[in-house]
């Protein structure tokens, strides 16, 4: 990719978008696509060309991720491109202090999070002109990589600012900035991004966002739009959206799995969530692939544990009750079915699933070795569900369900490396994943942290369970 070693030289614009700002928003719109882990086969009538085009865009979407920060774009116009001085591409902070790959393959050795000065910040080359001769640059992010629930410090170089002269600076998920561009101003807004106001004036500002937790994407776009006054000021050169806005760089994310509680008490297993336990906020289940949101009315999970049981309940919204499956131990997996997964660790070894479906019929199985499942093995659980709607029916417009469950610890301590007896502060790895069928042919699959490949029995990215 020798055009990101070259600060100052503009790729030739393609015929179908405007220089490499334009890339970065058709990569942005890949982006913005909708992720399932499983989707409806369809015959598709695009031509190859286009599947082609889509592909490369995904793949400039892929390195863009990796680098730490985003800088700045070409200009559009064969005439903005002949204006000194020349913009930059995309310029990787590894490129703005080394000349080439050998030096390159020096800094291998070095922390990829630090600077030159050492001490785990990103510097961003380059900056962004608005109108009225303001610029920003000199942006200065740290820590590094940021962790899922710490602040994150910005410091950037403001000049050419007039009295009244205020920024709102935002975080984003790059789904939700992706979108944005696609349809600037309707775009729902995504809870995951936060903002922040702050009055400019000549010199270093600075300010802190506190990155949400749980976040799963592995990079946030920090963004800039300015104001005098009541006014929108927007981005003329460097790297900007369609409406104004100013890019000032792609911060990259240190992933976390989701980190969840559980208090210590004894409900009652019949099914109606009406229990104190499950008065607190529940945990979401997000898209199983890549921890991205799931658009329909959230799915609901909270946790409880006494000395004898752990306990798991869900609340499944579903506008359509479907599943055939009469018989314990049926493979409830290729229909609709709220699933468990508990080990002591995440070495993929010694684990058990339970799962259950609407109707009550459960499903279990111990595996004393990655994928390799006991199915004959019975578990002791308790499970209880209550349906609103009926099951099987498609003429009509259901509510959902709720269900209930009670594992025996001495279950869990038999068939894997769970410790007991459990005591607050005790820690243990769990999933929980929902399979969902729209319309009985679409497939859904949510999950409590997503799993970051298709693979419900991948346990890297497990969420861990502590006992409160």
């Amino acid at each position: 990719m020798d055009l990101l070693k070259r600060p100052g030289v503009c790729p030739p614009a393609p015929a179908s978008a405007g220089g490499a700002q334009g890339s970065v928003r058709a990569a942005l719109a890949d982006l913005a696509s909708p992720s399932r882990s499983t989707r409806r086969s369809r015959p598709s009538a695009r031509p190859s060309i286009v599947r082609l085009v889509r592909l490369v865009r995904l793949v400039r979407l892929a390195r863009l991720a990796l680098l730490p920060l985003l800088v700045v774009g070409c200009s559009e116009s064969a005439s903005e491109r002949a204006e000194p001085p020349a913009e930059p591409t995309i310029l990787a902070r590894s490129d703005a202090r080394s000349g080439g790959d050998e030096d390159e393959d020096k800094d291998k050795d070095k922390d990829e999070d630090e600077d030159e000065d050492g001490r785990g910040n990103i510097r961003v080359a380059g900056g962004v002109d608005f109108d009225g001769g303001v610029r920003v640059d000199g942006v200065v992010v740290s820590p590094a990589r940021p962790r899922p629930g710490e602040p994150v410090h910005v410091t950037m170089t403001i000049s050419g600012s007039k009295p009244g002269l205020r920024g709102r600076v935002g975080l984003r998920t790059p789904r939700s900035a992706g979108r944005e561009e696609l349809r600037p101003g309707k775009v729902q807004a995504d809870p995951r991004d936060v903002f922040a106001e702050v009055d400019l004036r000549d010199g270093a500002v600075e300010l802190e966002l506190d990155l949400p937790s749980p976040w799963h994407p592995s990079t946030a776009l920090l963004e800039l739009t300015l104001f005098d006054g009541d006014d929108p000021l927007l981005a003329r050169r460097g790297a900007r959206s369609d409406d104004g806005r100013g890019f000032l760089g792609v911060v990259r994310i240190e992933r976390r799995a989701t980190a969840v509680s559980a208090p210590k008490m004894s409900p009652a297993i019949d099914g109606s969530l009406r229990e104190r336990a499950w008065e607190r906020p529940p945990e979401l289940l997000v898209e199983s692939l890549d921890g991205e949101p799931d658009p329909r009315p959230p799915t609901e999970v909270w946790f409880a544990w006494d000395a004898d049981n752990l306990y798991v309940a869900g609340r499944l919204p579903d506008d359509d009750l479907w599943t055939t499956y009469e018989a314990q131990d049926d493979p409830l997996y290729k229909q609709e079915a709220f699933e468990i997964f508990v080990a002591g660790d995440r070495s993929g070894a010694r684990y058990l699933e339970y799962q259950v479906s609407a109707r009550g019929i459960t499903f279990d199985a111990r595996f004393p070795a990655y994928r390799r499942g006991d199915e004959a093995w019975d578990s002791r659980w308790i499970t209880a569900t209550l349906v609103d709607g009926t099951i099987n029916d498609a003429h009509d417009r259901d509510r959902g369900w709720t269900v209930e469950v009670a594992i025996p610890w001495s279950e869990l301590c038999a068939e894997t490396t769970v410790t007991c007896p459990p005591a607050p502060g005790s820690t243990l790895n769990v999933n929980v994943f929902r399979l969902d069928h729209p319309g009985r042919k679409e497939t859904v699959a949510l999950a409590l942290s997503p799993t970051l490949r298709p693979d419900f029995h991948a346990w890297e990215n497990a969420a861990v369970l502590e006992l409160r």
